[in-house]
């Protein structure tokens, strides 16, 4: 009969009991244990990372064949966490791992790992390094969780994740909304306080709802000018909201490509909050153009836009869509006058021969974060799309180190603090979006990202689901959702005011653009 003994292992005043055979030896011998000239393969790629202090236990699966596996986590200051198992998931202890993070900012990271084999003999592995940054993130992510579509859509919801844990809950779903399309949300200066999304179709119709200081409210953004809003940036005052309306279509390539996107008509505006009103300029909506992706610099005193040639400018005996591209622009804005100054071509086309998509402005105003692409905005369709970053100071921009894959790079968004990025990519399989973090650090350089960290790591692997629009927010959604859910199916609708000026603005422009 074999015979087993039970050994009770104290790791930080934390239990673990290893049930094993007396004729093997578990715990290993750190001393005689055979080397491994090279770092184990873990999943997710935690190797070589930076991490907040504030983040969740970065659990993996060591993807090593063994019989049993040990862990050794350390760093330079605290007690170590010690994790032994007979399967390759580790899921690593939540006080412990927060208490060792919090007590090293700043200092390196250190996973030691150890296999066994069916012989009983140990191997250790090359010492992964990462490091604990000295700037925390962000507490909690905002994302709209969908599934993989073309044209139709079932659920879909949006969701607040607690980035110090795993808590993540729910806080709009569309099936209490009619079935509706629920998109484009976006908070004030990183403020979960204030928010809007936009709630298309379904039984509750086309409206903006905003959710300010406690107050939600259900607005009609369409006037004679424009129809109803799109994509958004808050203005740092959080009184005006840049919006851009947007005519999209969508159409799949019979070889080769998968699909893609395109504007038929787009135009920038702004919303201001207080006045119910909606205002444009002929330099930031004019007819021979269209413009889009609207973005406030920090100090409120630019507004940098996308903007391209109206496809009447296209030959319309070749579909135009590999031809379109986007220049980055930007206007000086007085909000005092309501008054802007002259349009300025950040970066044309012309000059990188590729599209610009996603302008975001870092919060001390330094940097530009966008998506270079071959054609249109909409580069989460285009598996070449890459980062770049734009120095406003010297207006040299460059590809964006470190950060970049060989699948599409998409929406992102800088941390309050301006040290992370959460973007969304199509890495690793191609298929699906998901959540990375990036840290960027004082000397303007981005150290590889990582992906969004789940209590159980095979989530990434088993969910068929999309994380869109990731937005980092400091604190958690207190808005209820009943609130939310209430102002979507009210008959009480703000209808948004055009401004007088603006048909008078407009008289004489190029006709083309359908409004």
């Amino acid at each position: 009969m074999q015979k087993y003994t039970v050994f009770l292992v104290l790791t930080l005043c934390i239990p673990v009991f290893i049930i094993c055979s007396d004729n093997a030896k578990e715990t290993p011998d750190l001393e005689n244990s055979r080397s491994v000239e090279r770092k184990p393969i873990i999943y997710p790629d935690y190797t070589d990372i930076t991490i907040p202090p504030n983040i969740a236990p970065i659990n993996f699966i060591i993807q090593e064949k063994a019989s049993f596996y040990y862990v050794h986590i350390s760093s330079e200051t605290g007690k170590d966490i010690h994790i032994f198992n007979r399967t390759p998931n580790i899921t690593i202890p939540m006080k412990q791992w927060q208490r060792l993070i919090s007590r090293n900012s700043g200092k390196p990271l250190f996973l030691t790992i150890f296999v066994r084999d069916n012989k009983g003999i140990w191997s250790r592995f090359t010492k992964i390094k990462n490091q604990i940054a000295g700037e925390k993130i962000d507490s909690h992510l905002v994302y709209r969780i969908i599934k993989p579509l073309y044209v139709y859509y079932s659920k879909m919801g949006l969701y607040d994740r607690n980035l110090s844990t795993y808590d993540e809950r729910p806080f709009v779903l569309n099936t209490s909304m009619g079935h509706n399309c629920i998109n484009c949300h976006s908070f004030h200066r990183h403020n979960p306080e204030r928010m809007m999304f936009h709630s298309r179709a379904g039984a509750v119709g086309t409206s903006m709802i905003l959710a300010y200081d406690g107050d939600v409210s259900k607005i009609d953004t369409k006037t004679t000018f424009n129809p109803p809003t799109a994509y958004r940036s808050w203005h740092p005052d959080g009184e005006i909201i840049a919006f851009s309306y947007n005519v999209v279509k969508q159409f799949f390539h019979a070889v080769g490509e998968n699909r893609g996107v395109y504007d038929r008509a787009s135009d920038v505006l702004l919303y201001n909050i207080k006045t119910n009103t909606i205002t444009t300029s002929p330099k930031i909506s004019s007819k021979e153009y269209m413009e889009t992706y609207p973005e406030w610099a920090p100090d409120g005193k630019y507004l940098y836009f996308c903007r391209t040639p109206g496809l009447e400018s296209y030959d319309r005996h070749e579909h135009p869509y590999k031809n379109i591209k986007y220049d980055l622009m930007r206007i000086v804005y007085d909000q005092e006058n309501d008054s802007w100054g002259e349009l300025e071509t950040v970066l044309p086309a012309s000059e990188s021969g590729l599209s610009v998509a996603h302008p975001k402005i870092s919060p001390d105003g330094n940097y530009i974060l966008f998506c270079l692409s071959e054609y249109g905005n909409f580069p989460l369709y285009s598996a070449e799309s890459d980062f770049y970053l734009l120095d406003t100071r010297t207006k040299n921009y460059h590809k964006a180190e470190n950060i970049n894959s060989d699948q599409a790079e998409s929406y992102h968004c800088w941390s309050s603090n301006g040290r992370w990025i959460v973007f969304s990519t199509k890495r690793p399989d191609g298929l699906f979006t998901y959540a990375y973090l990036g840290y960027f650090d004082s000397d303007g350089q981005f150290r590889k990202p990582f992906i969004l960290p789940q209590k159980n790591p095979n989530v990434n692997k088993t969910l068929i689901r999309i994380y869109n629009v990731p937005e980092l927010v400091n604190g958690p959604i207190k808005i209820q959702p009943q609130k939310l859910i209430q102002a979507a199916w009210s008959d009480n609708i703000i209808k948004a005011e055009l401004d007088p000026k603006v048909d008078k603005q407009m008289e004489g422009q190029p006709e083309g653009t359908i409004y």
